[in-house]
């Protein structure tokens, strides 16, 4: 009897973080392809059907999985929309970028958005001139810049990790800007936090 209650214990257990969502939304006229990923299973990406520029799609996730919405199963960096499951209903649009039904969803929104931000990208230094003297000061300018704009961005990784320790987006960080976060590892993963153990990092180290 005690061994039965103690499986009931599991099995309710495992049942309660699973999570029905509901995903809808409105994309550009011209978008013809878009995949529901769920931590970066690029194999067993769904293709959800679209109708009229519009979306809806019900699944059963657990309740701690990152939801990629994308037009690209690759360059999960790049991708605007990735949800965390903290609701029963969350609605996406791609003309404006908003995300609504989901605190958790917005917030890792926003904190991609400001490691992206801080970065260099595509800056350079353009230069209107034919001589070398004037390019070889460009270019050195140009690195300094970037240095400081590659520094600012691993400041503002650190910080998002940091500041979201009880939580799982510090995993979808490091899966997207691996080199900032290497830098300081040792202290943004300092005792052992849950997110070190999602199935997302889990399946990099395979």
């Amino acid at each position: 009897m005690i061994l039965l209650s103690t499986l009931m214990v599991i099995f309710l257990s495992a049942c309660a973080k699973k999570v029905k969502l509901t995903i809808d939304g409105t994309l550009s006229p011209t978008q013809t392809t878009l995949y529901l990923i769920i931590n970066e299973d690029t194999a067993n990406a769904q293709r959800i059907p679209i109708n009229d520029a519009k979306f809806s799609v019900t699944i059963e996730v657990d309740k701690n999985d990152f939801i990629r919405l994308h037009d690209y199963k690759e360059w999960p960096e790049r991708s605007v929309f990735v949800l965390i499951p903290d609701s029963r209903h969350i609605t996406i649009n791609t003309w404006n970028g908003t995300i609504e039904g989901s605190p958790m969803s917005l917030r890792l929104q926003k904190a991609i958005k400001g490691i992206r931000e801080a970065g260099p990208g595509t800056f350079h230094i353009d230069v209107f001139s034919e001589d070398p003297k004037a390019w070889e000061e460009a270019r050195i300018q140009e690195r300094a810049i970037r240095a400081h704009m590659e520094e600012e961005q691993r400041q503002v990784v650190r910080e998002v990790m940091l500041e979201n320790k009880d939580n799982n987006i510090p995993a979808w960080v490091l899966i997207c800007f691996p080199e900032q976060a290497s830098m300081y590892f040792d202290e943004v993963t300092k005792g052992s936090p849950k997110w070190m153990k999602h199935p997302i990092l889990m399946k990099k180290k395979k």
